[in-house]
Order: structure tokens, then C-alpha cells, then sequence
């Protein structure tokens, strides 16, 4: 069927039979028609010869064998005719034939070259493609890491800032007690029942420091698994712990709950990152110093799916941020200010551990980040 180049047999053979069966066809039609003319003009030359008294039978057979010879004759030479012109169709085709197979042969064996080359490419890409998946995988598990690490450190400073201002408070208020005793003390007006009042005091300032130090250790503590909790709940820890920054500021923060249900998720990463979005809306108003500086956190329900919206007066957000915004290392603050990691990792939080969707827009002079998680 197929020669060692891979070229159909068909090809080869298909001119020569063509070429001889044509010939023998149109030889075998014209010697047919040929003879049936010439026995029709025979036929006839006979009988107007016959009636003819001046020709004899001896003469009209002569005259019928020469013509019989003369047919013949013609006939032959139109056979060799035909023998000849086959012959050098044949000997064309066989040129032509080998011109052909030899151009194919060529074209074959380079589109083999050409398939063979891309096999090998393709099998050293695939001999080369798990070392780089893997070397591909072992590169993101170390950004990851570097992301996670520089996340930590970011909250970390956070938590101390936020510590920094709870203690503020009962720290001044510790140091008018002290005051207060050491005057009484030069004074000579000390007594045991001051005494004993101030310590009362002293130990309500320092029980309320050591839970504060509690509540920011469990709140930056993982959630190890889900679990049925209160939106509203997660949102009041958040704002409990930067409530201070936030007089400080003299930011003004409205908590605006339409509804409240309990969705499935990590209550603890949840109220992180509702925090997060908090102190950012915080540091941008008093970095833009906003006269009546104001905070809005709204809740509702559409169905089983939870809304949080927090919304800032601010300015908003400029539009060619507004696609970058949740972009790792993507920030707009002082470099000693941010770190860039705080969005990304509260919508990696929300979409990947929760599967919900956190997104941004600029409305009514300010941003709005949107917090969408079903129930």
C-alpha cells in the first residue's frame, strides 16, 4: 500500500493504468467503428459494381481484395500509431511520476524531520517539567512564607500600637494614684483606708491591662477549624480593640445593624480582618486630616447571604489604585507605615478560607469595602 517514504502505491501506479486503459479503449472504439464503416462502404461499392457489365466478377473480387488490403494496412499503421504515442505517454509518466514521488519524498522526509525535532522538544520539556513544577511550587511555598511572615510582623506592630493606646488610659491613671499618695505621703495626710482604696484602684487599672493583653492575644490567634458564629459579635471585638485609636483620632464610628444571623466560618480571622479594613479606614482619615472624621459599619442579610460594608468620608480611593488595592506589596501609605500585605491577606481570609468576596468602590465621597460571605 505504501512505499519506505510513506507515499500511497496509488500514486505510483494510477498514471500508468490510466494512460493504457484510455489507449486501449479509444484503439478498440476506433478499430470497431472504423470496420463497421468499412464494411458498410464495402457493401454498397458492391452493389452498385455488380449491375456494372463492363466489370467482371474476377475484376470485382480483385478490386474488393485491394481494398480489404488498403484497410488492413491503414488499421496497422493506426495500431502502431496508437503503440507509439502509449509508449511515450508511458515514458512521460514514469519521468513525471518519479519527478513527483522524489519532490514528496523530500517534502515527506523533512515534515518527518520537523515532527521527529518536536517530539524531542516536547520530550525534553516533559523530562524538564516536573523538576519545574516542583521548583515552581517549592518558589510560591516561599513566598507564601515570606508574605505569612511579613504579615505577622505587620500585625504584630499593630497590636502593640493598639496595646500602646488601651494602656495609655489606666497608665495615667496609675500615675495619679501614685501622685496622689506620694503628696498625701509628704504631706503626713496618708491613712489606711486611702491606702487601701488606692491599691483597689492601682489593681482594677492592672487587672484591665492584663485582659487587654489577653483579648489582642486571643484575637491574633488562628481558628483551627469552622464554626457557626455571630457577625456582630466578631465586629464588636474588632472595634473594642481600636475603639481607643479611634478617640485618639476623635474618629467618630457608627455601627448601623439591619440584621443579624450566624454564618460558617473562623469567627477569629473574620473579626482580623474586620479590624484591618478599621485601621486602614482610620489611618487614611488622619492622614488626610478630615474635618469630622467618620467611620460606617453597616450589617445586613440579603437571604443567607451576610453584607458587611465599611464605609469611610475620606476621599476615596484614586481609580488607578482601585485594581491594585488587594495586590500584595500594593500600598499607598509611608513605607514605615505599611507594609503593603494587610488587604491581600484579608481577601485571601474572605475568598479562600470562607468563600465569600471582598471588593471596593468609591461612593459618596469615600471608599466602601464590602464583605460578602454566605450563611
Amino acid at each position: 500500500m505504501f512505499n519506505k517514504e510513506g507515499i500511497p502505491f496509488f500514486t505510483i501506479t494510477t498514471p500508468f493504468l490510466s494512460v493504457i486503459f484510455i489507449a486501449f479503449f479509444a484503439t478498440s472504439y476506433h478499430l470497431k467503428t472504423t470496420q463497421t464503416n468499412f464494411n458498410d462502404d464495402l457493401q454498397i461499392f458492391i452493389q452498385l459494381n455488380t449491375s456494372n457489365p463492363t466489370i467482371s466478377t474476377k475484376d470485382l473480387e480483385s478490386m474488393i481484395q485491394v481494398k480489404k488490403e488498403v484497410f488492413e494496412k491503414r488499421n496497422e499503421e493506426f495500431l502502431n500509431f496508437m503503440i507509439v504515442i502509449t509508449f511515450t505517454v508511458c515514458i512521460f509518466m514514469i519521468l513525471f511520476t518519479f519527478l513527483m514521488t522524489s519532490i514528496i519524498s523530500e517534502v515527506i522526509v523533512k515534515y518527518k524531520n520537523q515532527v521527529k525535532n518536536k517530539e524531542t522538544i516536547l520530550k525534553n520539556l516533559n523530562d524538564t517539567l516536573s523538576s519545574k513544577v516542583t521548583e515552581g511550587i517549592a518558589e510560591g511555598k516561599r513566598k507564601d512564607k515570606a508574605i505569612l511572615a511579613q504579615s505577622k510582623l505587620a500585625r504584630m506592630g499593630t497590636m502593640i500600637s493598639m496595646i500602646a493606646h488601651q494602656w495609655r488610659q489606666p497608665l495615667s491613671e496609675l500615675s495619679g494614684i501614685l501622685m496622689e499618695l506620694e503628696t498625701a505621703t509628704k504631706f503626713k495626710k496618708v491613712n489606711e483606708e486611702h491606702i487601701l482604696k488606692s491599691i483597689d484602684k492601682s489593681d482594677k487599672m492592672i487587672e484591665f491591662m492584663s485582659n487587654t493583653i489577653d483579648d489582642f492575644r486571643n484575637f491574633y490567634k488562628s481558628d483551627k477549624q469552622k464554626e457557626y458564629f455571630s457577625i456582630l459579635n466578631s465586629c464588636q471585638k474588632a472595634i473594642s480593640l481600636i475603639n481607643a485609636t479611634l478617640q485618639d483620632g476623635q474618629i467618630k464610628l457608627i455601627l448601623d445593624v439591619k440584621d443579624e444571623k450566624k454564618i460558617f466560618g473562623y469567627p477569629t480571622e473574620y473579626s482580623q480582618v474586620i479590624l484591618n479594613l478599621i485601621s486602614n479606614a482610620r489611618d487614611v482619615l488622619i492622614e488626610k486630616n478630615i474635618k469630622k472624621p467618620q467611620i460606617t459599619l453597616s450589617l445586613k442579610f440579603r437571604g443567607s447571604l451576610s453584607i458587611v460594608e465599611i464605609a469611610d468620608n475620606a476621599g476615596g480611593i484614586k481609580d488607578d489604585n482601585l485594581e491594585l488595592i488587594f495586590d500584595p506589596y500594593f500600598t499607598t501609605k509611608d513605607s514605615s507605615k505599611g507594609t503593603g500585605l494587610g488587604l491581600y491577606i484579608s481577601k485571601l481570609i474572605i475568598e479562600r478560607n470562607m468563600g465569600g468576596e471582598l471588593s471596593v468602590r468609591n461612593e459618596n465621597g469615600g471608599a466602601i469595602f464590602k464583605i460578602e460571605v454566605l450563611g
